[in-house]
């Protein structure tokens, strides 16, 4: 290979001297004004078209291109109802285990205060629905209940 061959650094093959882009994958070398490239800048002239309005396509198809899936469409059905129970029981349960906390939220950006349990949380714990330890099993759930019982309700978390 001559010295003034390039190396493509997403391929791996020669670029020739004076190309702009790598013969193999496109990929624009170093320096170089980018070109449009049809069906990833530019709309493909030859690309098919899409199709008709009303018609839904399959989403499966997007991950399959045509090909057999590897999966099948029960992966994309909601949960049982003990599976969709049990969701519950643990966003109850870190409910009570967050309450007066600080969390980040979902995007991470920004912290936010989570507040007291909510009703509900309190309730399942105080009629035995939820376990007595936090999702993790660190932590005494009725302990961190105690200070945002109702106290006009009466009884105690877990009896």
């Amino acid at each position: 290979m001559d010295e003034t061959t390039q190396t493509c650094p997403w391929c791996s093959s020669p670029i020739p001297p004076g190309a702009t882009a790598c013969p193999k994958c496109g990929a624009v070398v170093e320096g170089a004004h980018p070109t449009d490239i049809p069906g990833l800048t530019t709309i493909d002239p030859k690309a098919p078209k899409a199709e008709l309005p009303g018609s839904v396509p399959n989403p499966v198809d997007w991950f399959t291109a045509g090909r057999d899936p590897v999966f099948s469409n029960s992966a994309f059905k909601a949960p049982s109802p003990e599976v969709e129970r049990e969701i519950r029981k643990m966003e109850l349960e870190a409910e009570i285990l967050n309450a007066g906390t600080s969390l980040m939220n979902p995007t991470g950006d920004v912290t936010i205060d989570a507040g007291a349990p909510s009703g509900e949380a309190i309730e399942a714990l105080e009629d035995g629905l939820l376990d007595k330890t936090g999702p993790a099993g660190e932590t005494d759930l009725a302990d961190l209940a105690t200070p945002w019982e109702d106290p006009n309700r009466g009884g105690s978390p877990g009896a």
